[in-house]
């Protein structure tokens, strides 16, 4: 603990130090507190401090599991002023006003953004800003002499058998991801709203669910991985990147983690930063964001998350072990977006998950 206080403390001050020249000075226009929520593990913690320091506005930080947490919240009332939902909610929360649409010209930082990256089906009229980019398969310990290729790996039970007793499995405990991850390993859409399929995805995973060893999708590429606490496991791949990261020696220098889309495909996702509409502080939430997209902010993110930025500006910063994760060309042609759900369709998904659940 104590050298992770002094490497932070270490970084904080690079990152004061090395702040950009000529970078807005509004202190005394900002607020003198600014509430953030965000995925767990999603920043690099020195640069919360950092913006404290250099700006003297207290950030409140908080984290959540899943976009159905963090929308679950703020329909429950909680008054955050940024937040980072992925893709589908992003336009799930617009349609419903649940974000205020942000001055670009207060981020004038939107400059390094790739432009593929904003150009989105699901926020056509840029109402948040990219953050970070991914997709989810399969992490596995470099130690298997058989890899897995196939989400066969965490639903057959023959192959779920094998790496149970290799090892263990974790999967994400998290609704879209994993219905979504078994619906296109039984070759339906991962965004399908038919009730046999579901069902039949449903069913698929509870032939298997009592032998996974974990259901854990909020620390595992800290906790379970690095240990070695199961051997495969349903992943982001930014949580595997972290996980090889955190991994790497002597004997493993590219880290003890690796990670495959399966055969069938995966999905792919973009988290945005995002101002929401009952924000008081909206002008303080658009400088927080600004300061988070400068180049070698969004780099040290990347970095300390495991995820890679759609800021080009950070590209050249960030460590060349992460971009070993990114998909190719191939993988991304079998990749889909996760989309907004009807209502009956959300519905029957947190039916099927409920039943899911129990069944764990």
């Amino acid at each position: 603990m104590a050298k992770r206080l002094v490497v932070l403390a270490l970084s904080v001050a690079l990152l004061v130090a090395f702040a950009p020249i000529g970078a807005p000075s509004h202190a005394q226009q900002l607020d003198s507190v600014l509430y953030v929520y965000n995925w767990g593990d999603y920043i690099d913690e020195a640069l919360l401090i950092a913006y404290e320091q250099q700006f003297g506005v207290r950030v409140v930080y908080d984290n959540y599991a899943t976009n159905e947490e963090l929308f679950a919240k703020l329909q429950a009332g909680a008054e955050y002023d940024v937040i980072f939902p992925s893709d589908y909610m992003v336009a799930r929360m617009i349609a419903l006003n649940l974000l205020a649409k942000i001055d670009p010209a207060n981020v004038p930082n939107r400059k390094y953004l790739d432009k593929q990256a904003v150009d989105t089906w699901y926020d056509p009229e840029n109402y948040c800003v990219p953050y970070l980019w991914g997709t989810s398969g399969i992490a596995y310990h470099v130690s298997l002499e058989e890899p897995p290729d196939s989400w066969a790996a965490l639903f057959d039970p023959e192959q779920v058998a094998k790496y149970t007793a290799l090892g263990g499995i974790n999967v994400m405990d998290d609704q879209r991801e994993l219905l979504g991850a078994v619906l296109l390993y039984l070759g339906f859409s991962a965004n399908s709203a038919e009730r046999a399929e579901l069902e039949q995805a449903r069913d698929t995973l509870l032939r298997v669910v009592p032998e996974y060893r974990y259901f854990n999708s909020a620390d595992y590429q800290e906790t379970l991985l690095p240990a070695r606490e199961v051997i495969v496991s349903h992943a982001w791949n930014g949580n595997a990147a972290k996980a090889a990261l955190l991994t790497r020696s002597e004997t493993y220098p590219n880290g003890e983690w690796k990670y495959i889309i399966p055969k069938e495909g995966g999905l792919r996702f973009q988290e945005s930063a995002c101002v929401t509409a009952r924000s008081p502080r909206k002008a303080t939430a658009e400088h927080f964001i600004n300061f988070l997209l400068q180049p070698e902010n969004a780099a040290s993110i990347s970095n300390a998350t495991g995820y890679l930025s759609p800021n080009v500006g950070a590209r050249e910063l960030i460590d060349p072990l992460l971009k070993s994760f990114l998909p190719s060309e191939e993988d991304l042609a079998r990749l889909e977006w996760i989309r907004p759900l009807e209502r009956d369709a959300r519905r029957l998904w947190d039916e099927i998950w409920a039943e899911v659940r129990i069944g764990g």
